[in-house]
């Protein structure tokens, strides 16, 4: 990828971002999925998209220098049953600002990888979880 779309992969991120938080604060405390799903809270969103993006964050840097990925076992379903459990102790003001460095955490490491490094595996891990992971939860949302 070069300069100009790296750009604007970040910029379609921050706007699928900005309109998810938006989402969130929007309906805080309520469940934000349908009755015949877990319940999921702003804050359960939150956490998992903070958790979610350290991962994929610390994966795109382990590429770059060469050791092994940190992974997590399991299913999705399973990582996320157990992450959510794990994060139910958060408030949500402590899961929404962990989500925002996380956020942003993501973005300087994506903007610092070395033009010479981006390779198709590279770009797949900076997109993992970007836009379209932010865009899936707003369409996951039931509540109005």
């Amino acid at each position: 990828m070069d300069a100009r779309e790296i750009e604007a992969m970040l910029q379609e991120d921050q706007s699928q971002w900005d309109r998810l938080v938006a989402m969130l604060e929007a309906h805080p405390e309520e469940s934000l999925h349908p009755p015949d799903s877990p319940t999921w809270t702003s804050r359960d969103v939150y956490s998992h998209l903070a958790r979610w993006m350290e991962l994929s964050t610390a994966q795109l840097e382990a590429r770059l220098a060469g050791t092994p990925a940190p992974l997590a076992e399991g299913t999705d379903d399973e990582i996320n049953a157990r992450w959510q459990q794990k994060d139910s102790r958060l408030s949500l003001a402590e899961a929404r600002a962990w989500a925002q460095r996380a956020f942003e955490e993501r973005i300087q490491a994506i903007r610092a990888v070395p033009s010479d490094r981006w390779d198709p595996r590279l770009e797949a891990t900076a997109r993992g979880d970007g836009a379209e992971h932010y865009a899936s939860h707003r369409e996951y949302v039931t509540v109005a």
